[in-house]
């Protein structure tokens, strides 16, 4: 099992045992990753990168200021990096310096806090969105290209990078500008003479042969752009045709939502072609997790009914999260832990939606999934919680997939935080 860099056996020793309380699982996660020394391959992103640790001492330094040392320190570590570290030339919110800047700006509590590294940081990521939206005004100038992915989702693309500017203290200028690109997403492409949506997307790189995608993951699909779009339009953040392209996304989401006896959900992605078929056949529920499947294009169908008032996709958003709970053996994929496609994802997204909808079954589900969360800390292990269906085995305090991001879930699971926008969730 590779632990990343992670600390000698004998300096794991705990009382911390599985089943332990979720206060117990997070401050064990804390101390070990207190002493974690990071490799310095390490990328510097928010996916796999040593700004997850430096996130999680952040937050946790908001109810134990004995642990603000720590959090700048893992800060500075982190920002030391700089150049050398894998991740510093990613433009995205996840693959680069973004994720880096939004751990710092989470860290500020006072007006001038961080301001210098910020200000410098801000200036080299908006350059990197500059250079993506130049790239992309080119693209739809032609009106026959898909789009690539990296561009326009959430982990890598212009969504991810908006949703960094719109964090406190906000920027939204630079917002403004992905949702005047993101409204020209939604225009339709013709393609091979066919009409296509504006977010069709090119082939995963390696797997050319597969054509054309249509994605739609909150991860790397379009659910991320909708759920952007409609967290500005509540906030006040429009351009002209927002409500048109949120309209264009939600109303074509609902044309693809499919439905079985345990109720509706959506496909992860399909190839392109299929969205010119005369008849859909059915494809069967993905696993129920943030980057794809029925929970994270929920969450963004929530924003957009609450947005724009349309209770049916509000209600569709609810129905389908409740289907994720009855359906049989639906979490028995769920074998991961970690936020992007494991327990820690699904159980932070059904309690944000349970919050909002202030619907007690739910929040009953979210408490159900904290509780198993908390059993499975694993206490031989390098941090406690071991991915088992990444591409390469993973014990690390990380956030995407890592123990960084379980601790934060488990953290004061009832109070509504400030980590999950970049999961676009708020």
């Amino acid at each position: 099992m590779n632990t990343a860099g992670g600390p000698r056996e004998e300096t794991l020793a705990s009382n911390t045992t599985a089943g332990s309380s979720r206060e117990d699982v997070v401050a064990e996660i804390a101390r070990r990753a207190e002493a974690w020394s990071p490799p310095a391959d390490l990328p510097i992103g928010l996916s796999g990168g040593s700004a997850g640790a430096a996130l999680l001492f952040v937050e946790l330094s908001k109810d134990d200021p004995a642990l603000r040392p720590i959090a700048h320190a893992r800060l500075a570590a982190a920002a030391k990096t700089i150049g050398p570290a894998p991740g510093s030339g990613g433009h995205g919110l996840y693959d680069g310096l973004a994720g880096l800047a939004f751990a710092i700006k989470a860290a500020v509590r006072a007006p001038g806090d961080y301001a210098t590294v910020l200000g410098q940081l801000d200036t080299v990521v908006r350059d990197r969105l500059r250079r993506v939206l130049d790239l992309e005004q080119i693209r739809l100038a032609d009106g026959t290209e898909p789009a690539p992915r990296e561009r326009f989702d959430v982990i890598g693309g212009a969504s991810g990078l908006a949703r960094y500017f719109l964090t406190e203290p906000a920027d939204p200028e630079p917002v403004r500008e992905v949702l005047r690109y993101l409204t020209a997403l939604t225009e339709p492409i013709r393609r091979h003479g066919h009409t296509l949506p504006g977010w069709t997307a090119t082939p995963w790189p390696g797997r050319e042969t597969d054509g054309d995608q249509i994605d739609l993951g909150l991860g790397h699909g379009i659910a991320g752009p909708l759920a952007l779009l409609s967290l500005c339009w509540t906030r006040g953040i429009k351009v002209p045709d927002q409500d048109t392209a949120i309209r264009r996304i939600a109303d074509w989401l609902m044309s693809w939502r499919q439905t079985d006896d345990s109720g509706p959900y959506w496909p992860p992605l399909f190839p392109a072609q299929e969205e010119l078929a005369e008849h859909r056949a059915p494809r069967p529920p993905h696993r129920p997790s943030w980057c794809y499947g029925a929970p994270g294009v929920a969450r963004a169908m929530q924003l957009a009914g609450s947005a724009l008032g349309e209770e049916e996709w509000v209600r569709s958003a609810a129905d389908a999260m409740h289907a994720v709970h009855r359906r049989p053996g639906g979490l028995t994929d769920l074998t991961d832990p970690g936020l992007c496609h494991g327990l820690a994802g699904l159980a932070h997204i059904t309690r944000v939606i349970a919050a909002d909808l202030r619907d007690p079954a739910l929040t009953s589900h979210a408490d159900a999934l904290t509780e198993r969360l908390c059993a499975d800390f694993a206490p031989d292990t390098a941090f406690g919680y071991p991915t088992r269906t990444h591409p390469a085995p993973l014990d690390a305090p990380t956030f995407l997939e890592g123990a960084a991001g379980v601790a934060l879930t488990l953290h004061r699971p009832g109070t509504p935080p400030h980590w999950d926008a970049a999961l676009m969730l708020s």
